[in-house]
């Protein structure tokens, strides 16, 4: 009976044991945009499953993390597990239930309420205060505004550490002003960081708020005995307490360019040739440069076409900086062009919106002629041909695409022997002329070869192989790499034992 007894306390007593408990909590209820939320589900029990969660309310999680803990207390043991879910919500939301599966049983947790609240900006007064402006109110698409960050300390206030926040602006490109201000203003002690922003897009924008986070001494304390109070033994037990400090939210007006332009400034194009004669399939080289101020780094790469011309195009070169609060710059593209016969480099147009006169403006480089020597330059056909005084055959437009129609005026008795002489004629001189084509194309290649076996650098062996470019894709991979070599800083190796083989 006893023993019973005891069995049963024993089973009452793990029972009780074995109870789990589900409970769910956020690491704040209330957040800024842009703070992170933990979302902690613990449970205790021996064998405890969590959910599954990719987001919450159409947040991706971006962390999870897990620990255990085993607590003794007056002989019972407890093994409580915690897993923490984290993202950055948006907008407020509501953290549904979950299910969590606890020593074989099921249990919904509870939903939990998160507010995301719009930040405060600092006043001046404060401590530590941020804020933002604008050089102008209203702008065009395109055109330069400055960006100001100013942070601001009172000289009787301490800050260990600061963490200032950049802007994160959709439908500007923004560049970043190396140089930063440092001054006294008032009671206060200040810096300030520019940027320079152009607007892509027109409209009414708001400036998003920025923060940042302020590292302040504090001491902790040990105890109530003195000698741990020491100064000496404070500093080393100080740890930096953070504050949010937070900007304003500063507007601009960006009105469209006419015409669906993009560019806006000032602008000054040219384009040089390093030769107006060339051999033919031999490269002429195209400069185009371009200088001025405004959104320089905004201008499109440059696409020319010519009739029976190979165009190869590198990537434009922006450099650009600031002159005096201008934005300045200079845009430069290469353009190789071979051909085999003469070709001219059409005008180039660059249309933008002149910021001294507010109106659209066109500037163009002059077309240049570019003389083949040694190519196809068209040879002109006769309409007919004398074979005899008496016998004349001409040739009449084809009525047919493909045929020509012979006519023969007058014939002799001597006409079809004179056709059987020219017969003759015709094919030694069609084998002749397959003979010399022959041993031309062998003599061209095999001068090839000796070429890319002396070329002497990348830019030499560069030239040579680009008339080829589209006739071997061998050829087409080892001018890729070469164009890296030349003008991307790269560093490839070209087998030319391996480009030899193809002209072989």
């Amino acid at each position: 009976m006893k023993q019973t007894l005891g069995k049963i306390f024993l089973i009452l007593f793990l029972t009780i044991n074995s109870i789990a408990e589900v409970k769910v909590s956020v690491s704040s209820p209330s957040i800024y945009k842009g703070d992170t939320v933990n979302f902690i589900i613990t449970a205790d029990g021996q064998d405890i499953t969590f959910p599954q969660i990719d987001e919450i309310e159409e947040n991706y999680i971006i962390g999870t993390s897990s620990s255990q803990s085993t607590n003794i207390i007056n002989g019972d043991i407890t093994r409580t597990t915690s897993k923490t879910y984290s993202f950055r919500p948006e907008i407020s939301l509501t953290i549904p239930s979950f299910s969590v599966m606890a020593d074989g049983k099921s249990y919904q947790t509870k939903t939990i309420e998160v507010s995301v609240v719009k930040p405060k900006a600092s006043q001046d007064g404060a401590d530590f205060v941020l804020e933002m402006s604008l050089d102008k109110q209203e702008a065009y698409v395109g055109e330069g505004v400055d960006l100001t960050i100013t942070f601001k300390r009172k000289i009787n206030a301490r800050a260990e550490k600061l963490q200032l926040g950049e802007p994160e602006l959709e439908n500007f490109w923004v560049k970043k002003i190396e140089k930063v201000e440092e001054g006294r203003e008032g009671d206060y002690v200040f810096q300030k960081i520019h940027y320079l922003i152009f607007p892509q897009k027109s409209g009414a924008f708001t400036i998003p708020a920025i923060e940042a986070l302020v590292g302040k001494s504090v001491n902790r304390r040990r105890g109530n005995d003195p000698f741990f109070n020491d100064p000496f033994f404070a500093s080393l037990t100080r740890q930096l307490s953070w504050q949010k400090v937070f900007s304003n939210e500063p507007s601009l007006q960006v009105n469209p360019l006419p015409n669906g332009l993009e560019l806006y400034g000032n602008y000054q194009i040219e384009a040089h040739i390093d030769k107006q004669e060339v051999k033919a399939n031999r490269p002429v080289n195209l400069t185009i440069s371009i200088k001025g101020e405004g959104n320089i780094d905004d201008i499109k790469k440059f696409d020319i076409r010519i009739n029976n011309t190979i165009i190869y195009a590198d990537e434009p070169q922006i450099s650009s900086k600031l002159v005096h609060n201008i934005h300045q710059g200079e845009f430069i593209q290469k353009i190789a062009m071979i051909g085999d016969q003469n070709f001219t480099i059409p005008s180039l147009t660059l249309e933008y919106f002149d910021k001294a006169t507010k109106q659209v403006k066109t500037i163009q480089t002059k077309a240049i002629d570019i003389n083949v020597i040694g190519g196809v330059q068209g040879v002109a056909k006769a309409s007919s041909i004398e074979v005899s005084p008496t016998t004349i055959i001409q040739a009449q437009e084809p009525q047919e695409k493909g045929k020509v129609k012979i006519i023969i005026e007058k014939e002799n008795a001597y006409i079809k022997y004179l056709f059987l002489l020219m017969g003759l004629l015709l094919g030694v001189g069609v084998t002749y002329a397959f003979y010399r084509l022959k041993n031309r194309v062998s003599k061209q290649e095999h001068d090839k070869v000796k070429a890319i076996k002396k070329a002497k650098n990348d830019r030499d062996l560069f030239d040579i192989l680009l008339p080829y470019a589209k006739k071997n894709p061998v050829i087409a991979h080892a001018l890729n790499r070469l164009e890296e070599n030349l003008y991307r800083g790269g560093k490839h190796k070209i087998d030319k034992e391996e480009l030899m083989e193809i002209f072989e």
